[in-house]
């Protein structure tokens, strides 16, 4: 991963990297006094400031320590490269996972040696349900592809239409967990991008057509906002779980007739149902 630069003048104001006869004394970061105040206490955090992911002095801060990491430990590169030619002996890594029939179609994911990331395929299942090894692959989604000029590329969730014309699909290229929603028609292979951000869950009405979703609240990453995008149709709010302990998130049954709200806490959990069908998707969360 490429590192950010860095000016001098920025490491200085972030941090102290005195030297020693030995090795680098290890960074010191400096400390700003933030106050937060909580069920009626004040707690004093000064390391508050390192929470701005994009400050350049909390870059300089973090790019310090690795440099101080990678000397104390530059002597162990060798026997860091032997551990890891080791383990990679040990794995097989052009590998399938066990395909899975959901409808028409058998899913599963492959790994090729010498490829960071897994692809998503399927096959169509034969006339009587079984899967045909020699049927023709279709890939869904080639990670390696999609994560060609990105330092890092995630999958989230990922679901297909009924009709299994349409996959919808998350994507996370920061590394804090912070999902794109995104639908792929299988049939003209286009694609919709950015169609939400901070998406946590996601389902298809059985119309084949209708996608709910659920966002996550950009500062805590609680998932509390239930959505409909309809097509042709801007998002529609259907739902926001206003209670702090609880986090929600969309689903299908098993059967596929409903579609289900899960709310949960700690100890504590509920479920709401809606008909899957466009009809009763007009209707509101029961």
């Amino acid at each position: 991963m490429p590192k950010p630069a860095v000016t001098s003048l920025l490491l200085t104001a972030a941090c102290s990297v005195p030297m020693t006869n030995d090795h680098p004394a290890p960074p010191v970061a400096k400390r700003v006094q933030h106050e937060n105040h909580w069920h009626g206490q004040t707690h004093v955090d000064d390391y508050f400031w390192m929470r701005q992911k994009q400050d350049p002095e909390v870059r300089a801060y973090l790019e310090a320590e690795n440099q101080y990491t990678a000397t104390r430990t530059g002597h162990l590169q060798g026997l860091q490269q032997e551990i890891y030619q080791e383990l990679v002996a040990r794995v097989q890594q052009t590998d399938l996972s066990v395909p899975v029939r959901r409808g028409g179609y058998y899913y599963y994911s492959r790994t090729v040696d010498g490829l960071q990331y897994p692809i998503r395929c399927r096959k169509a299942a034969q006339a009587d349900g079984s899967l045909d090894d020699e049927a023709t692959e279709q890939v869904l989604l080639d990670q390696n592809a999609m994560a060609e000029g990105l330092d890092y590329l995630g999958l989230g969730d990922a679901e297909v239409s009924d009709d299994e014309n349409l996959y919808a699909y998350t994507t996370d290229d920061t590394g804090f967990r912070q999902y794109t929603l995104h639908v792929k028609d299988l049939t003209t292979h286009l694609i919709r991008e950015k169609l939400a951000e901070r998406v946590t869950s996601i389902e298809w009405a059985a119309d084949n057509a209708t996608l709910f979703y659920v966002t996550a609240d950009p500062v805590t990453k609680r998932s509390d906002q239930l959505w409909r995008l309809a097509p042709g149709g801007d998002p529609e709010l259907l739902l926001e779980e206003t209670d702090e302990l609880y986090r929600i998130g969309v689903g299908r049954t098993k059967d596929r007739r409903y579609l289900t709200l899960t709310a949960s806490s700690t100890d504590t959990s509920e479920v709401r149902y809606l008909d899957a069908e466009l009809s009763a998707a007009k209707e509101q969360i029961r």
